[in-house]
């Protein structure tokens, strides 16, 4: 019995460890500046502007569709 949830807990760890989750966060990185705000990523986030760019966009697409929802 042990012996599965030790191969669930290391193909959990395996999941999380990959993708956007396995950076060094020992440094910053600059991604863009704009108006005087400037946005940082830890140096070892791979396409850090795509991050960003997408999160900000997935934002922007949400708060239209509840913005719709509530107005009618």
């Amino acid at each position: 019995m042990s012996n599965s949830n030790d191969k669930e807990i290391k193909t959990k760890q395996s999941w999380f460890n990959k993708g956007v989750f396995n950076y060094s966060d020992k440094e910053k990185q600059t991604v863009f500046r704009l108006l005087g705000y400037e946005m940082t990523a830890p140096a070892g986030l791979k396409n850090a502007g795509a991050i960003y760019l997408s999160f900000i966009i997935i934002n922007i697409f949400l708060f239209v569709f509840l913005k719709r929802l509530m107005t009618g």
